[in-house]
């Protein structure tokens, strides 16, 4: 009877040996798909904190009266952007917005009929590395609303500043990639 497990002991010392040699030639495979997911997962999170910062972004225009509708994204670092970069960190993007362009057809005044569309840009000219520009369509006119007037806003993120590019010692890199959400909001007041 010990004959017999003499000889069940012997394939399990010889076969601890090939996965020692499988888990080496295995383990770069596993670490790539582990880091992948990490990292698409970054990007998705990051893709939806600037489509929530460009919702809140036009809701605060939307909601700004006429007269101060032009100064709300002007300057450097305007009001507009302040609050969308604000809004982007709370929801883990240390660096925030590289840039926000706000666009509207409100009218100022009564008196001054509204411009067919205004864009705001903060910064402008655009910070280096950042190539966004706002959607290359008109601002919608909505069928059946009381107002014609309306705000849209695009908020653009540079992943490289913001997460973590794990995937660049494999030859994938997101440093250059920039995520750009636009939001359009009917004027409220």
């Amino acid at each position: 009877m010990q004959n017999n497990r003499l000889q069940d002991t012997k394939p399990i010392k010889a076969r601890s040996g090939v996965v020692v040699l499988e888990l080496i030639l295995t383990m770069p495979a596993f670490l790539l798909i582990m880091l992948a997911m990490v990292q698409i997962s970054l990007i998705y999170v990051a893709i939806e904190q600037t489509a929530y910062a460009s919702r809140f972004a036009a809701k605060i225009a939307s909601e700004t009266i006429e007269a101060d509708i032009n100064s709300l994204n002007a300057g450097p670092m305007g009001i507009l952007k302040t609050r969308v970069d604000r809004v982007l960190q709370v929801g883990g993007l240390p660096q925030g917005s590289c840039r926000v362009i706000l666009e509207h057809n409100v009218a100022i005044s009564p008196a001054v009929p509204p411009v067919p569309e205004e864009t705001i840009a903060d910064p402008t000219p655009p910070a280096a590395n950042c190539n966004c520009d706002p959607p290359a369509s008109a601002l919608p006119s909505v069928p059946g609303a009381t107002a014609t007037e309306s705000v849209r806003t695009t908020v653009c993120v540079r992943l490289g500043d913001n997460i973590p590019d794990f995937l660049s010692s494999f030859g994938f890199s997101v440093a250059d990639y920039i995520v750009e959400e636009s939001t359009t909001y009917i004027y409220e007041l």
